[in-house]
């Protein structure tokens, strides 16, 4: 018989139990030798469970007879639950960061060193006459460590002729088991737990699964769906904006507002909508747009400094402070875009403020600083940004705009649009060696792509056509067999642990990134093609398309069906990365940059359409 005590009853999903009990003073009144085992969960409400003298005194004598005790979170400050469980508590529990676990030692099922996470509470503290089956510590590394954890995470004490488990951190209560990665290699500690301690507990399975399909209409309908179910919609219209994202760590919606997620998803609800013959879809890109105008997302205060710039978040400040290139670029290049497709005027008006902007700001090389700010406006005027040899060097941050400066040389015939695209297009090819990236250079090439091939359909510059074939031939060489690009080339790998930083650190990890990489190029490579009619990139983007088709997530959770994860495990077929990047994790869902530029990249496949030629009859 198996003995489960779990008031949260977050267990019993995870235990093979026969007899539950929501109470661990119930056990009291038992003959605790009729069982095999028994299972305790601590964490009651984010406080360790204690043990009295009288509880601890009857488990003692179940283990020596040959019982095995598990207890997860259990409160070991004191000398009689600490011998128990071979773990002495040193402080109050304490909620993870960026710890992760470690196998501990070596055996049959699993590979010593190897990492795995978690999310949720955890207790610090150190270990005497034990078996240490995972650690706990501050790990760098992706898959695997050579380095020895700080703290313990499940141990093992014998005590005659049984034994008792420990786990120093949510484990079979985990209330967000889908934390528990990578799933494969939990699944390993557990068949470890399984055979050699004969522990009654069940395979882990997974919430966030594969939708492994490769029919377009079904990712497009429910890649759609999800902005509907997820709850990323304040409102179902769009009349409220639209939040920024599904948090990497919290697995909950961020409530934070970005013009540039709204660009993405005005983008992608209107195409969809002209897809589908769908006013309502169509209905919801304008209230999208129009929120941002309503709520003074962008100055139109003509003697402002930073009039026709906008604020990169909702901010109380009256005026923008911080502005980026790329957000700036992205709504520029949406407004005129959706200008082409409608003929709206205000889209016109306020998409070539905010290029007139950006182009004033543009140095003689046709390049920009990654962001400027309010005051340095103010204190050295647009002049000085015009002469300033000062560049981000990024493609992150060129690229769009570049790209904008096309779509406004469409809509307003100013010859300066091209004419510092293309000029700013050749001083970053002109300048490989000091070309700087953030993430990658996988994730820097992906961005740069788009750039490259509209600047290219548009001048026929052979230049710009030999820079457009190296990013291809780069990208081509790390696709990966399942079709999606491998990160490679981290400029910093030792930015662990900050924001704005990559979810690999080394060549050869496997991982593939869905915020900056494989998002944006299911686009730009598409763009790409449409540029030069190369068979060769139509194969690229033909074998992208399946790969992100394939790993569309289906899940039971709201949050996570449809969508796309920032980092996906490509040896193991699962979402998975190094979860290092404070800002946006390894497993952030994005509104705009991740789920709206993937389905707007499928769309323009699925309507031969692309970011210049605005109908199929055009080409």
């Amino acid at each position: 018989m198996i003995a489960l005590v779990d008031k949260s009853l977050r267990m019993k999903s995870h235990v093979d139990f026969t007899n539950y009990f929501s109470d661990i003073n119930q056990l009291l009144n038992e003959s605790l030798l009729q069982y095999r085992f028994i299972f305790i969960n601590g964490n009651e409400d984010g406080i360790p469970l204690k043990l009295s003298y009288e509880m601890l005194e009857k488990l003692w004598t179940f283990v020596e007879q040959g019982g095995t005790v598990y207890g997860e979170l259990i409160n070991c400050e004191d000398f009689p639950s600490s011998r128990l469980f071979g773990f002495k508590q040193d402080f109050a529990m304490t909620y993870r960061r960026l710890e992760k676990l470690t196998v501990a030692r070596e055996n049959p099922f699993c590979e010593k060193g190897g990492l795995l996470e978690w999310q949720g509470p955890f207790l610090t503290g150190f270990t005497f006459d034990t078996e240490r089956i995972l650690d706990i510590g501050h790990f760098k590394e992706t898959h695997r460590t050579e380095t020895q954890g700080n703290y313990p995470g499940i141990v093992v004490k014998k005590h005659g002729k049984g034994k008792a488990v420990f786990s120093a951190f949510s484990f079979l209560g985990n209330e967000q088991n889908w934390t528990l990665r990578p799933n494969w290699l939990w699944n390993k500690v557990v068949k470890w737990l399984q055979i050699d301690y004969e522990m009654p507990i069940k395979k882990i399975d997974q919430v966030i699964q594969l939708s492994n399909k490769i029919d377009m209409e079904e990712t497009l309908e429910k890649g759609m769906n999800w902005f509907l179910s997820s709850g990323i919609l304040p409102k179902e219209d769009g009349s409220h904006g639209i939040y920024e994202n599904v948090h990497s760590i919290r697995s909950n919606i961020s409530e934070d507002f970005r013009p540039d997620c709204h660009a993405h998803s005005a983008m992608l609800f209107y195409l969809y909508g002209e897809y589908k013959g769908d006013s309502k879809w169509i209905e919801r890109s304008a209230n999208l747009i129009n929120y941002l105008f309503e709520e003074g997302y962008q100055d139109t205060d003509p003697t402002s400094v930073t009039y026709g710039f906008w604020k990169w978040f909702h901010s109380p400040k009256r005026k923008p402070d911080q502005m980026f290139s790329d957000d700036n670029g992205w709504v520029a290049l949406v407004l005129l875009y959706l200008y082409r497709k409608t003929g709206n005027t205000e889209y016109k008006n306020r998409g070539l403020l905010t290029a007139y902007a950006l182009l004033d700001t543009q140095n003689k090389n046709g390049l920009r600083p990654e962001c400027i700010r309010e005051q340095e406006l103010m204190e050295k005027g647009k002049g000085y940004f015009q002469q300033s040899a000062e560049a981000s060097m990024n493609p992150h941050f060129e690229a769009i705009v570049h790209a904008a400066f096309i779509q406004a040389y469409y809509v307003s015939k100013d010859e300066k649009f091209l004419q510092v695209a293309h000029q700013g297009t050749l001083t970053l090819l002109d300048n490989k060696e000091d070309l700087k990236f953030m993430y990658s250079k996988t994730a820097g090439y992906s961005r740069f792509l788009l750039s490259l091939a509209q600047v290219y359909d548009v001048t026929k510059d052979a230049a710009i056509h030999k820079g457009l074939y190296e990013a291809i031939e780069y990208l081509s060489q790390k696709q990966h067999e399942l079709g999606g690009i491998e990160e490679s080339d981290n400029p910093n790998p030792e930015r662990y642990g900050m924001e704005d930083t990559g979810v690999f650190r080394f060549n050869g990890e496997g991982i593939a990134d869905q915020l900056y990489t494989n998002n944006f190029l299911i686009m730009n490579a598409w763009e790409a093609w449409k540029a030069t009619g190369d068979p060769a990139v139509q194969k690229l983007h033909d074998n992208l398309a399946r790969f992100i088709s394939n790993i569309q997530i289906t899940s039971p959770r709201k949050e996570f069906d449809g969508g796309w994860m920032r980092s996906f495990d490509l040896e193991h077929s699962e979402y998975f990365g190094n979860n290092g990047d404070t800002g946006w994790g390894a497993y952030v869902i994005e509104s705009g940059w991740t789920n709206a530029i993937i389905l707007s990249g499928l769309l323009l496949k699925v309507m031969d359409q692309s970011l210049l030629i605005l109908d199929k009859e055009e080409t």
